[in-house]
């Protein structure tokens, strides 16, 4: 079975998108690990002027499967159940799934002849719709709408909303590399309050801002600007660029991950980017198999202070006491924080998630997870059967989990 997690490069990007209307957006990644496919490997990722970003359906109106208690799927309307979170939990949850954009679309109106209209989108699988109806619950802004198929999106568009919504993150503050994102997406924000994007200067500096933003202006991107905006507007941006670089506060932040500040935004960010395993490995005996258990993240390099931290934070204050070394880096730009120790998961890791609850279908993977955990405890994984029991509850976790 392959890893929740291995999805490939998981870091903000900053990006154009072809046709018009351009999207420069902060895009992230997931939209959840299980997502189901012909391409399993391929993350439902956020493209914020997809054809289908402006339809709009009434929360009451769609429905997703869920697993009844025993085990046959059934219909259920998100609505039905709501849950106020914390608003640690909402942080931590878009540390791993948020997007903050910025879309510029042709506006024939405008004296720039460019519509500016910033964006806040989480956008999932539609079996983890419930957490989207929670979190617009929790904040009471925005909205939820469906894109494509299989995922759903909550927005948060309206002025109005976008000022909580950057409230709540200077409350609350992000703590992954995203924060460089949401800065960026502030300082935007506030310039577009002031009316500065109405003008091609004030345009150029939101364009220059995004662009010169982690990576600077690719070679793609600098191909996208020339083809989708009129030459002497991309030939202003270049020369911008070094000024704007010079004067913002936001380009020349270095991001530095400044530690875990609440044990909720450990749930959010596992709800999004955590993964509960079970492994089994092939014995020369008559069980036949090895079981263990396995709490990991893979992210970005760039978040590798993050699973440090979050390492850190568990031996300090669950007294994990393993000594194995639990964050790796891989040849990929990837990096990997496993905790495996049966003792550290039983006494540690699954009282932590009970007081301090992951939420939507990565719970259930979750429970399976504690099922597993006291088939093992109680010895039943050395026989046969408890094998067999193993094997089946292992078969419908994470991407194999029927709905």
């Amino acid at each position: 079975m392959m890893m929740e997690t291995e999805m490939g490069y998981r870091g903000s990007k900053s990006e154009f998108h072809n046709p018009q209307p351009i999207e420069i957006s902060v895009k992230e990644q997931r939209v959840d690990g299980s997502y189901f496919g012909f391409y399993p490997r391929l993350r439902c990722t956020l493209t914020g002027g997809e054809s289908r970003y402006h339809i709009k359906i009434l929360s009451k109106q769609i429905k997703t499967w869920l697993p009844s208690p025993y085990g046959k799927p059934r219909v259920r309307t998100f609505s039905s159940r709501s849950n106020i979170l914390n608003p640690w939990f909402i942080t931590g949850f878009t540390d791993a799934e948020g997007c903050f954009s910025i879309g510029i679309r042709p506006d024939a109106k405008l004296k720039t002849k460019w519509r500016v209209s910033p964006v806040f989108i989480i956008k999932l699988h539609k079996k983890d719709l419930i957490i989207l109806e929670d979190i617009k619950k929790t904040l009471n802004l925005g909205k939820i709408r469906k894109s494509g198929e299989n995922c759903v999106q909550y927005v948060v568009e309206s002025f109005k909303e976008l000022q909580e919504i950057v409230n709540h993150f200077d409350n609350y503050p992000l703590v992954t590399a995203k924060v460089s994102d949401f800065l960026l997406f502030k300082q935007c924000f506030s310039m577009i309050k002031n009316g500065e994007h109405l003008t091609v200067e004030g345009l150029l500096k939101i364009v220059s801002l995004k662009t010169s933003l982690n990576w600077g202006i690719s070679t793609a991107m600098r191909e996208n600007l020339t083809k989708n905006f009129p030459s002497t507007l991309a030939f202003g941006l270049l020369r911008a660029k070094a000024k704007v670089k010079q004067a913002s506060p936001v380009n020349s932040l270095e991001y530095k991950f400044k530690g875990i500040p609440d044990p909720y935004w450990i749930a959010g960010f596992t709800s999004g980017d955590g993964s509960f395993q079970i492994r089994l490995r092939k014995l020369n005996t008559n069980i036949g198999h090895r079981v263990s258990l396995l709490y990991s993240f893979h992210l970005h390099i760039r978040d590798l202070d993050v699973l440090k931290g979050l390492a850190n934070y568990f031996n300090n204050r669950e007294n994990l006491i393993s000594n194995d070394k639990k964050v790796s880096i891989s040849s990929d730009k990837s990096v990997h924080l496993q905790i495996a120790k049966f003792t550290d998961i039983k006494d540690k890791i699954i009282p932590f998630f009970d007081k301090y609850p992951i939420e939507g279908v990565k719970s259930l993977d979750f429970e399976d997870f504690k099922k597993v955990c006291k088939l093992i405890e109680n010895k039943e994984h050395l026989t046969p059967l408890g094998i067999k029991a193993i094997l089946d509850i292992k078969s419908n976790m994470n991407q194999n989990r029927k709905f």
